[in-house]
């Protein structure tokens, strides 16, 4: 299917999966919004979003602040006159493993506030764009976190699961309507989100997670689906990386 000329506004775009969503986006013809908080990268993305003849905002916004998701869904509604896909990719991992029992308050608010409440606060405000929208559609970028925990990742996957209900309770609540919602979680991405942690980690098993470019290409299959096919979650994992 055909979706150049659609709008698009993708979360967590400064870098990473956000990032290759947005480019093939654009490849594709697709107006993008671009939304993320740290503006040297923000700038490079935007710099990028200049060789396609398409439109592209900019939208500074901290994904954790409902005020700063509604400036910037707002935003992008206006300059783009109305809005026809919401991508969710922002999110944070835990900074290192921990058990239940040494979970830090800070930390545990830090991820919940960006991984849960950002998929409340983007879906929540562009709800009402969408419906207007021939043949919108919502995708939530979650994890396979968000079907098993162990014992230290606790919080993250904590918030994956919350992401998950909500993006379930979503899908339910548009079936049949003219907004699809589907999910991709993906194991490990060779993203910058490995460079939070304190330990690092190996380059040989960062060249042997998924790229961002992987979940990029799923998104667009999403896409371009036919609009009454409805896939509501696809896991993605590497079939070579073993955690070590």
């Amino acid at each position: 299917m055909d979706i150049s000329g659609k709008r698009a506004l993708v979360t967590g775009a400064s870098s990473g999966i956000g990032k290759s969503i947005a480019v093939a986006l654009a490849s594709s013809g697709v107006n993008v919004a671009l939304l993320g908080r740290d503006r040297t990268r923000m700038d490079e993305a935007m710099q990028m979003m200049g060789s396609f003849p398409i439109r592209t905002v900019c939208c500074f916004a901290d994904v954790s602040s409902e005020e700063d998701v509604q400036q910037a869904v707002r935003k992008a509604a206006e300059e783009f006159e109305g809005l026809d896909y919401l991508i969710n990719c922002a999110g944070v991992s835990q900074r290192k493993g921990c058990l239940v029992e040494d979970i830090e308050t800070d930390e545990y608010n830090r991820i919940m506030r960006t991984n849960v409440d950002s998929v409340l606060f983007c879906c929540r405000e562009v709800m009402p764009y969408l419906k207007e929208s021939d043949g919108a559609y919502i995708i939530n970028i979650l994890s396979t976190a968000s079907f098993a925990s162990g014992a230290g990742g606790g919080v993250y996957s904590a918030s994956k699961y919350a992401a998950r209900a909500l993006h379930e309770a979503l899908e339910a609540g548009c079936k049949g309507s003219n907004i699809r919602v589907s999910a991709i979680s993906p194991g490990p991405v060779n993203t910058n989100i490995w460079s939070h942690k304190l330990e690092e980690i190996s380059q040989q098993r960062k060249e042997k997670m998924l790229r961002s470019q992987d979940i990029a290409e799923i998104a667009m299959f999403l896409l371009r689906l036919d609009p009454n096919v409805h896939i509501g979650n696809i896991k993605a994992e590497p079939w070579f990386y073993v955690k070590q």
